[in-house]
This record gives C-alpha cells, sequence and structure tokens, in this order.
C-alpha cells in the first residue's frame, strides 16, 4: 500500500472536550496508518517526495462509530406504534422471524452496511438474526464490504412468538461456532458479540450462561437496558429479586469493560455508579428515544463522569444511519430537556463531535487504533466537501459545518487507507 499525504482542513478530537484543527492540514498515512497530522507546511519538509493527494476544499474527519444498530430492522424505519413495547410485538418481532431465510438476510446485510458506509460509518456494533445461518451470511458480506464490525447473533428464549424462541444451551452452542468463525476475522475487522437482546426476552438460565461465555471468551457483550418507562415497570415484574434493572446484568456477570448498553435512559445514581466502577459503556440513540417516545437521556449529567458513552442510530427505531445526524439529535434533544426542565446544559460542538468519533472508539474498547489522527492509528476517515460558500478558519466553524450541514457533503469514506466508498 502506497504512501501519501492527504492535503485539506482537518478535523479531530484529542479528548472529550479537545479537539485539534488544521485549516491546511497534512494527514501523512502509510500501509494503511497514520504516520503524521500536523499543518501541511510542517508535514511536507517532513515527508518531501511522498505524493500529495490534493483534497484542498474539503474537511477531514476520522471515520464515525455507531454503537448500537439492529441490521434486521432496516426495512421497520418508519413502522411506527405507541411504544417500545408494542412496536417490539406488531412490527419487529414479525420482521425478525423472515430472516430464517438466509438469502433474505444477505440481501439485507448488503442494504445495510452499504448505507453504514455511505453515512461514513467505519465502524459499527451490530445486533443480527436471531439465527445461526443468516447471522453468519452477515458476517460474510461485512468481510466483503471491508466496514469494521462487532456484532453478534440476537439471543432470546423467552416472551416473544415461538419461531424466534431457542433453549439457552443451543443459542450458547451457536454462539461458540461464530465466534470460532469470525471474531477477530477479516484482519482484525470482524469481532464477535455476545447479544442477549434484553432481560425481558431471556431467561436468568440464558442470562447466566451468557455471562459464563462471557467470562471465558475475550468477546463484547451487548443489550438493552432502562430504555422506557413501560419496559422498567415490566422488567421490575420479572425480575422482583432484584433492586434495579442493572443489577440483573451485573449478578449474570455481563457487566464487563467490553459491554454496550443501549439506551440507559433511566438510571438511577448506584446504577450509573456500578457500569462505571465495571468499565461497562453506554449507547446513547437520541433519534430512537424520540421516536419510540422512550424519553430523553440527561446526556450533559452523564457526560460529567468518567463513563465511557458513544452514539448509536437503532436502526430501525431510529430513521436514519448517520452518526453525523445523531451526534446533531443528542444536541437538539438535549436544549429540548433545558427548556422543559429550565436547567441542565447542553453538549458542546466539540462533545458531540467526540461522542461520534473518539468516544464511539472508547465505547467500544478501539480507542487505542481507532477514533483520532494520532501516530500509528488506523487511517480510517472521512472527506467533507466544504460548500464553496463557507470559510472554515477555525476549529469552532468545522465543528459547526461538520455537525450541521457535514451529512449532506460527503464523497469518501476510507478504511485502512482505502476508499471503500466514494460519491458516484
Amino acid at each position: 500500500m502506497t504512501a501519501a499525504i492527504y492535503r485539506c482542513a482537518i478535523l479531530h478530537c484529542r479528548n472529550r472536550q479537545t479537539v485539534e484543527f488544521f485549516s491546511d492540514g497534512g494527514l501523512v498515512v502509510e500501509g494503511g496508518r497514520i504516520r503524521a497530522c500536523d499543518d501541511f507546511a510542517c508535514i511536507e519538509p517532513l515527508f518531501h517526495g511522498l505524493p500529495v493527494v490534493d483534497w484542498r476544499g474539503s474537511v477531514l474527519i476520522p471515520g464515525l462509530v455507531d454503537t448500537h444498530a439492529h441490521l434486521p430492522q432496516l426495512s421497520a424505519i418508519g413502522a411506527e406504534r405507541a411504544d417500545l413495547l408494542d412496536w417490539l410485538q406488531q412490527v419487529i418481532f414479525p420482521l425478525e422471524a423472515r430472516f430464517r431465510d438466509t438469502a433474505f438476510a444477505e440481501r439485507i446485510a448488503e442494504a445495510f452496511l452499504r448505507r453504514a458506509l455511505a453515512s461514513v460509518t467505519t465502524l459499527i456494533a451490530v445486533y443480527g438474526p436471531q439465527y445461526e445461518e443468516a447471522t453468519d451470511a452477515c458476517f460474510r458480506v461485512a468481510a466483503q464490504f471491508g466496514i469494521r464490525a462487532v456484532m453478534g447473533m440476537t439471543l432470546m428464549d423467552s416472551n416473544a412468538p415461538a419461531e424466534l424462541l431457542s433453549e439457552p444451551s443451543a443459542l450458547i452452542a451457536a454462539c461458540k461456532r461464530l465466534i470460532n468463525r469470525w471474531h477477530g476475522a477479516n484482519e482484525g475487522r470482524l469481532f464477535y458479540a455476545l447479544t442477549p437482546r434484553f432481560a425481558g426476552s431471556c431467561s436468568r438460565e440464558l442470562l447466566k450462561q451468557c455471562g459464563q461465555l462471557a467470562a471465558e471468551c475475550p468477546v463484547h457483550v451487548q443489550t438493552h437496558l432502562a430504555e422506557s418507562p413501560g419496559e422498567l415497570a415490566w422488567i421490575a415484574s420479572l425480575f422482583p429479586e432484584h433492586p434495579n434493572y442493572t443489577s440483573i446484568y451485573d449478578r449474570a456477570g455481563l457487566l464487563t469493560e467490553r459491554t454496550i448498553l443501549a439506551h440507559c435512559i433511566y438510571l438511577e445514581p448506584t446504577e450509573l455508579a456500578r457500569i462505571q466502577e465495571q468499565g461497562s459503556a453506554i449507547a446513547h440513540c437520541p433519534a430512537s428515544n424520540i421516536y419510540l417516545r422512550s424519553g430523553i437521556m440527561p446526556l450533559s449529567d452523564y457526560l460529567k463522569l468518567p463513563v465511557k458513552i458513544g452514539l448509536g442510530t437503532d436502526i430501525g427505531a431510529g430513521y436514519h444511519t448517520s452518526i453525523l445526524d445523531e451526534a446533531r439529535y443528542a444536541r437538539e434533544v438535549a436544549k429540548v430537556r433545558q427548556m422543559i426542565h429550565r436547567s441542565g446544559s447542553v453538549p458542546s460542538l466539540a462533545e458531540a463531535f467526540y461522542l461520534a468519533t473518539l468516544g464511539g472508539a472508547e465505547a467500544l474498547g478501539f480507542a487505542d487504533m481507532l477514533g483520532n489522527f494520532s501516530e500509528g492509528k488506523e487511517a480510517d476517515f472521512v472527506r467533507i466537501a466544504i460548500e464553496p460558500y463557507r470559510t472554515i478558519d477555525t476549529a469552532e466553524h468545522a465543528l459547526e459545518y461538520v455537525l450541521y450541514a457535514g451529512t449532506q457533503n460527503v464523497t469518501a469514506t476510507v478504511i485502512a487507507g482505502v476508499e471503500v466508498w466514494q460519491l458516484q
């Protein structure tokens, strides 16, 4: 793989609060990795002789990270119902039963992952179908597309149509086979995630066996937590011996440093403290939370804590595939919460951008290799054309533009130095 200097505006995060911006920057890529990032005037003499890819008139940002999405729900976008539990029963479970057809699963996977790349997502955490063969097909498609994915077969043994359920031992055996085939595959771009859907669809025995497998294998865990008031009441009735929702997963051994908990709108301080203590992460899905009328997560309060947080599109409760849209939406719904409660704060532009990039990489455990343009990291990045009437000469200008106008101006998605999608 050849080396090159990409010359353009460059924007990336150093941490949750700090961004770095070069109005005329140089990003040196060699062997699919970042060698240097600085002002072009500083870069060019150090790497004189390398070919220059002139992308002036564009801004480069790190690849976006989607920490929560349901591949089988792509065709359910817009199929609204009263609330989460009704939506699952009336819309989602019948749709997911169609994935017994492996060919159907493969077609949906192709459409889903193509849309993800076009939305400049380079790393995504995915809930796959409830069937081993279908999930295997989704992994094959992900390998063909070259996207980075953390994916698992959705596990259910309770409170859903019979065709979606299996015995715990059979589900765990299927997970082990999928782990052997796919965990760490495609040059380390694909990883397996144990995916018990949520406590409402998993027996105590299934949760226990998932916890045991998580202790044996260094795989991710993904599930849902505290998404809606109706869900909270139902879960409390199913697990009366537990003091709160989080403790169900905790006692099963499912709170790990590789666990991603989706939604987390209604958490008590003790639950947040336990999630933080265990090193688990939260996937914030603001569009989905509003779409299903679940609530508004107190994001600004969570950002004051050292808990890992990323963003998720939550297809199909979410109705778009863009993490940039989610980052913008996270700020807008925080404004609504602030107006309603007449208190609280709104995440800054820098914080929203962080959640979409480095924050997501931290949440999924890949911050050592992804999320910003630090030397040695994988060269995953996105090219966004700057509209000719816009002047972007400060970090603030760049953040405003990327978050509020970036989605419609994306021209290329690059993973490990190779373009995997470009505007036709």
